[in-house]
């Protein structure tokens, strides 16, 4: 999530998943290490002091022996997460090598903070038409709101029946009991995925703001706090929820806006194994990419990226997972949607570590109008910055008894991720048969093909395509294997694109990389003589005038440690 004003914001908002990618190579999962970057780092101080928080990964059951064990290195067990074969534990920071050498322990993660990180989200994307042709509202599909929880508000109702569509709710934020949004991060979300514009239709309003699949039922798990932050490990409780609870609540999509800097591998990253196992259960995962893809603080007309150049390898976790459908945001100028352009903040990819092609997909993000929950954190802000008009952009010259209280505006990826959300819902509802592989195959070969204004694909999104909902209805493609988002790597000195999707030459109807001759249906990549230390590729002095691959980062698995240890889940 993003300020008005597009400045930094100190709320946070999910974004983090994971899963084994059929197509890495069993030398690199072979060296993969025992611990993230974060715990490495804290294994590294000799005098440690105070207590750590971690997620470990366990061979086999967690045995009263093996309990007994953690027991005497006084590690307390949080949670049992036993989806992912994991337990999140609190421990002495000076016992933390001990934990790492315990035979039955085969992985270290720090359970570190996550954060979180629309009117033109229904004509943009397609919702309206797809509304007018098919009469699609979602009705019956559940979606999973992983998020800072949710307002039971009028938008949110069945407007036939008056009864609320939040189906089940649950509360995993510790030292709260509450399942109730006093964020506002979830509620804002929730109405771009369904909300049906009851509080703003009628002959006193000149503009109605509905959701894109508006008779959803939806599914609240809170792992979020007042200020939209949360740990791993809350996020990971609330997703094992949601697995379990699949078949109860008919949940066949998952909504996550919120994520952390990537710090290990997918295969190895916690928040990766749990959006991993929710697929596998054959629920259509959604997340945002993140909100990190300007490389400066302030513009410089020279550079990429309308002056903000353009951070490469910053997808967020769990965002980089192959599996998911990882989503950028669109920025909308003049009403016009060819017109749109890719938000300056939307994180690029590929992703650090594994080289993951992302986003998949982008969608409206820039200035969404969604529900507004009074007396919440975003609430107190908008009101003392001065931004609370969020009507503004289009009723500017309405009067005041015309400007409805109940709605107000937000920008980031975590904005953008509904938008798919609520769009698989309406695939899901034309056709229940449908499996999270085809959702995500669909949307993306049915979506435009995205270019800048130079009729380049944006780089290292290889092509990402626009969101459109009454193509991806349409759409006929069935994926014959599941439908990974491609990755790059290296072959006799050669830049790869490993696909592994649909067996066309085009990857999800974008660019052609046919004979891998082509990158972005752009400059020729066929002579690179290494990809992570070197600028120089044949026949062309950079790729798109960027250090992509010789910087620091975008790295593979040899790079420098990030130190996560006081990062949070970054607000999308």
């Amino acid at each position: 999530m993003k300020k008005v004003s597009q400045n930094r914001t100190q709320f946070f908002a999910l974004a983090g998943a994971a899963a084994l990618l059929s197509a890495a190579s069993p030398a690199v999962q072979a060296q993969a290490p025992k611990t993230d970057s974060a715990v490495a780092g804290l294994l590294a101080v000799k005098k440690a002091h105070g207590s750590c928080a971690v997620i470990a990964r366990i061979d086999g059951d967690l045995t009263p022996a093996r309990q007994s064990a953690l027991a005497a290195l006084g590690a307390d067990v949080t949670r049992h997460l036993g989806f992912i074969q994991s337990a999140a534990l609190t421990l002495p920071r000076h016992n933390l090598a001990k934990l790492a050498a315990l035979p039955f322990v085969s992985h270290l993660s720090y359970d570190g903070a996550i954060k979180k990180c629309d009117e033109f989200t229904v004509a943009s994307s397609g919702a309206g038409a797809a509304y007018q042709q098919y009469s699609l509202t979602g009705a019956g599909v559940g979606v999973a709101v992983v998020d800072s929880g949710l307002r039971d508000l009028y938008d949110l109702q069945d407007p036939a029946t008056g009864k609320s569509r939040i189906a089940a709710e649950q509360n995993f934020v510790a030292g709260s009991y509450d399942y109730t949004d006093w964020c506002g991060h979830g509620t804002h979300v929730s109405g771009i995925i369904g909300g049906n514009g009851g509080d703003s239709t009628g002959t006193q309003y000149m503009h109605s703001f509905y959701g894109i699949a508006r008779r959803v039922n939806l599914i609240n798990a809170r792992v979020l706090d007042n200020y939209g932050a949360g740990t791993v490990s809350s996020v990971l409780a609330g997703i094992q929820w949601v697995v379990a609870n699949k078949a109860a609540y008919n949940i066949r999509v998952m909504n996550l806006s919120l994520g952390h800097p990537v710090g290990e591998s997918y295969t190895t990253d916690p928040l990766c194994q749990a959006v991993e196992a929710a697929w596998k259960a054959g629920i259509v995962v959604v997340c945002a990419a993140g909100n990190d893809g300007r490389l400066s603080s302030t513009a410089v007309k020279t550079q990429t990226n309308e002056g903000w150049g353009t951070a490469y390898g910053s997808i967020q976790s769990p965002a980089n997972d192959p599996y998911v459908i990882t989503v950028g945001a669109t920025k909308n100028a003049d009403g016009i949607r060819a017109d749109d352009r890719i938000a300056t903040y939307s994180s690029r990819g590929p992703s650090r570590l594994d080289f993951v092609l992302k986003p998949d997909i982008v969608a409206p993000g820039n200035r969404i109008v969604s529900l507004y929950g009074f007396g919440t954190t975003l609430y107190a802000w908008n009101s003392s910055t001065g931004n609370g008009l969020p009507l503004a952009a289009y009723e500017k010259a309405a009067p005041a008894n015309m400007m409805s209280p109940n709605y107000f505006v937000l920008s980031g990826t975590s904005m953008a991720a509904p938008v798919v959300a609520g769009a698989a819902a309406l695939l899901l509802q034309a056709n229940p048969g449908l499996t999270p592989d085809t959702v995500k195959a669909r949307l993306m070969a049915s979506a435009d093909k995205w270019t800048d204004t130079s009729g380049h694909a944006d780089p290292c999104t290889y092509g990402a395509g626009y969101l459109n909902i009454p193509a991806a209805l349409a759409s006929t493609v069935t994926p014959t294997q599941p439908a990974l988002s491609p990755e790059l790597s290296m072959v006799n000195g050669t830049v790869m694109v490993n696909t592994n999707v649909i067996g066309s030459a085009g990857i999800w109807g974008s660019k052609a990389i046919t004979g891998i001759n082509t990158i972005y249906g752009s400059k020729a990549i066929t002579g690179v003589s290494t990809i992570n230390a070197s600028k120089a590729v044949t026949g062309v002095s950079t790729i798109y005038s960027s250090s992509v691959w010789g910087d620091k980062t975008v790295c593979v698995s040899s790079s420098p440690a990030v130190d996560l240890s006081s990062v949070t889940l970054n607000g999308e």
